[in-house]
């Protein structure tokens, strides 16, 4: 008996430490060259939801107008990556002000499908919940002539390790069944899901990207879902015009096929004479923009490059629905110590999902920043003001004397997103310090932090929340990776 134990006690820690750490599929955790981008084809977009001067809420919406106008001009091709793509609604939680957005951008893929485009969408398991129940979405979309790929999750590292090791080796195993007939986790008052299912979906994996390709030539990067119950979310989105959006493009080839689809080649080098290093920029047109494409673990080791090269005097804007990564707080705190300027607008991470969530785990993560003996002078944080959804993006951008840097896209700042578990999608971009750009994402950034012709952001000791037991509890679920963020 001892040995059949000490048997199931070897497998399982292999099944653990192989699935930890095993290759990434081939095409991810991908840095590409970089591209020169006329400042013309590069925009910046924001969604907003906010007190006006009045007290009345206003919700300033850019980005799938934006994205919708883009597939409406399509005339080859489309390929969109979503994380969150249904039109689900928790129990009376539906508001009068939330959007379509997901049945609009539907019936613009499928009306693009039926035209005979090539038309692709690769989304994520959680549209079904993990294989609960048929998606009307996607099914909509086949009947349409529009391939769609559900990202075969497997495939990537274990985000929850201790629980994922036991998955595999024995609840895995459990057959699949017809009917679900537990209540659906984010409340739907209709769907119920299976055992099963529940118990993959809590290997906490995901395709987190959220990202649109039209023509080859024109990509979005984006925080934002097309997701009915996060529309009213506060995101950012950056449109690229050119041949960056093929690298974009191929980069979305890999997920689809290890997932299962044959694509064309992806990854295979030059495209086309913008496709240069980045120790070649220097001798091109000055005013031209600089664009890199990051996936998984390289927007993290780009993101700690970026603070590790700040000096006194420079400003360093975070504008975060989660920062919980260990390292990338001792990141700022040590370019605190060096001196940067470091503002950083954090959601208070009390709802998701319509459920509330308690401050866990942004407002015990910040107690490592409040902790700093820089906090309140050159390190500041401040909360977003919310109203029921989320401060959804994630970005962040450095000002220099001479240049300007933003990463932004899909991936919060935790362990989960930056450390190659979720599939996830980020641009760098860089400019020069007075460029239009810089000027643009400032004024965004400046007019939440100082409450400019609204009510955006609140002082971070309104909202504080010293609770030891939630410090453990945030700590033990970023370290463990049990939790979804």
């Amino acid at each position: 008996m001892l040995y059949i134990i000490l048997i199931i006690v070897l497998v399982y820690l292999g099944l653990l430490v192989w699935h930890r750490f095993k290759p990434m599929p081939p095409g991810t955790d991908y840095a590409s060259q970089v591209y020169l981008v006329d400042p013309d084809d590069v925009l910046f977009m924001h969604d907003l939801r906010f007190e006006d001067e009045k007290g009345k809420l206003v919700f300033e919406e850019n980005i799938y107008p934006e994205i919708f106008k883009a597939v409406e001009s399509a005339r080859k091709s489309i390929l969109a990556d979503m994380f969150l793509y249904n039109a689900d609604h928790g129990e009376d939680r539906q508001l009068p002000e939330h959007r379509n957005i997901t049945e609009k951008l539907t019936d613009l893929l499928c009306v693009k499908g039926a035209q005979g485009l090539d038309v692709l969408l690769i989304t994520d398991e959680i549209n079904n919940f993990y294989g609960s129940y048929k998606s009307p979405i996607q099914k909509k979309l086949k009947d349409h002539n529009v391939k769609t790929v559900i990202t075969k999750l497997d495939r990537l590292r274990d985000a929850n390790p201790l629980y994922s090791g036991i998955y595999r080796l024995l609840l895995g195993w459990i057959p699949s069944m017809t009917r679900g007939v537990i209540r659906h986790p984010f409340g739907h008052p209709e769907k119920k899901i299976t055992l099963p299912s529940l118990l993959r979906s809590l290997n906490f994996k995901a395709n987190h990207r959220k990202v649109v390709v039209v023509d080859s030539s024109l990509a979005c990067i984006t925080s934002a879902n097309p997701h009915d119950p996060s529309s009213l979310h506060c995101n950012i989105a950056f449109g690229i015009k050119g041949s960056f959006a093929k690298e974009v493009e191929y980069a979305e080839h890999a997920v689809a096929a290890f997932s299962g689809l044959k694509t064309r080649r992806f990854m295979q080098g030059t495209f086309d004479p913008e496709h240069v290093s980045w120790e070649k920029v220097v001798s091109k047109e000055e005013n031209n923009y600089r664009v890199m494409l990051l996936t998984e673990k390289k927007i993290r080791d780009h993101l700690f490059m970026e603070i590790r090269r700040t000096v006194k005097g420079e400003l360093i804007m975070m504008a975060l629905l989660y920062l919980t990564h260990r390292q990338v707080i001792k990141e700022i705190r040590n370019a605190a110590a060096r001196g940067v300027e470091i503002r950083i607008i954090l959601d208070s991470s009390e709802h998701a999902f319509g459920l509330r969530k308690y401050g866990i785990p942004n407002k015990h993560a910040a107690l490592d920043l409040q902790s700093d003996p820089h906090f309140g002078r050159n390190l500041n944080i401040r909360w977003y003001n919310s109203h029921g959804e989320q401060f959804h993006t994630k970005m962040a951008a450095f000002q220099r004397s001479n240049s300007f840097t933003v990463i932004g896209g899909s991936a919060n700042f935790t362990s989960k997103n930056l450390d190659n578990y979720n599939l996830e999608m980020n641009l760098l971009l860089t400019t020069k310090a007075d460029s239009r750009l810089s000027g643009e994402i400032r004024e965004y950034f400046e007019r939440m932090w100082f409450n400019r012709n609204g009510r955006f952001t609140q002082e971070y000791d309104l909202l504080k929340d010293e609770s030891r037991l939630k410090y453990i509890l945030y700590r033990i679920q970023e370290g463990s990776g049990m939790c979804t963020y």
